[in-house]
């Protein structure tokens, strides 16, 4: 992927008091069954709330298509995540060279989608890659501002540049950075997931270079925007205050696919529902989607 600041889509939304409240949802990786029990939560709760999706919608699960339909059905926004970007790729190269050149799991998708393929191409096109807004919180706490600013974003921002000088890559990869420079002149960079360094020796291998110092780039925000995020399952549910206890840090990325669960979070009442996922969709070490529960060999004299 390559750095593309000319690209970038931000488009706004309007402040709490002239819209409903929001609804952001972490990462759905194609896990439909939790997202509508997710959804159906969020109405329970706020009837007319406004859903908001971070990205990453369709690949690593069982029912892309599912998730599609529930999309539109509740007249839900999203953002363009790194792995929307990359089954945007996926589908233009499965027409130039073929699915074999692709990974099982990616693969995998493309045949789940196979009848919706072009309008979820369509869809993942003219996705912004960030919203931003104003919240005003529902609840006032004598020690927080009146109203104060929003962004959501897939993965991150420069915290240093700002939302605005973010780069694309940045905006859909970033979990780690590092310092680049030294004193007043130094600038973080963002650390790459390829960051990698050479094994020597007979049996050499490419790994992650560990010895790379680093830090997330939310470590050094110091708001005053409200940032809401996803792409770190690793981290999973994450929050970061101001010392009035007012938050400028959600992540919401809790590994739905990987079979944890799905989270969706409301600015205006800092409050957040979680959905339990009905089992592990995706195989880390294999890199597959799971489409079926495992099957277990009964053993004699365990039937009742």
């Amino acid at each position: 992927m390559l750095d593309n600041t000319r690209n970038v889509v931000i488009r706004n939304l309007p402040p709490s008091g002239e819209r409903s409240p929001l609804f952001i949802v972490g990462d759905i990786h194609g896990c439909a069954k939790e997202l509508s029990e997710i959804l159906k939560r969020a109405r329970q709760r706020i009837p007319d709330c406004q859903i908001l999706l971070v990205g990453d919608l369709f690949t690593k699960g069982p029912d892309p298509v599912g998730v599609f339909e529930l999309i539109h059905e509740y007249g839900a926004t999203a953002i363009k995540g790194n792995h929307d970007w990359a089954l945007i790729s996926a589908i233009l190269q499965a027409q130039r060279r073929g699915v074999d050149s692709l990974h099982e799991h990616t693969r995998q998708t493309l045949h789940l989608i196979r009848y919706h393929r072009r309008a979820i191409f369509s869809y993942l096109s003219n996705l912004a890659h960030g919203y931003v807004s104003t919240v005003v919180p529902n609840r006032r706490r004598p020690s927080w501002e009146t109203e104060y600013p929003l962004i959501v974003v897939h993965a991150g921002i420069d915290p240093i540049a700002g939302l605005m000088q973010t780069a694309e890559r940045t905006l859909l990869t970033a979990r780690w950075f590092r310092w680049e420079g030294e004193g007043e002149g130094r600038k973080p960079v963002l650390v790459h997931s390829t960051a990698r360094h050479e094994i020597q020796g007979p049996h050499a291998y490419t790994a992650m270079d560990k010895n790379i110092e680093k830090f997330r780039w939310h470590e050094i925000h110091k708001g005053p925007e409200l940032i809401v995020f996803g792409h770190d399952a690793k981290q999973g549910l994450f929050r970061k205050t101001l010392p009035t206890g007012r938050p400028i840090c959600v992540g919401l990325d809790t590994g739905c696919t990987y079979g944890r669960s799905l989270t969706g979070y409301f600015p205006e009442f800092d409050d957040a529902i979680h959905v339990d996922s009905a089992r592990t969709y995706f195989d880390l070490s294999k890199n597959v989607i799971l489409l079926r529960a495992p099957q277990y060999k009964m053993i004699e004299g365990d039937a009742s």
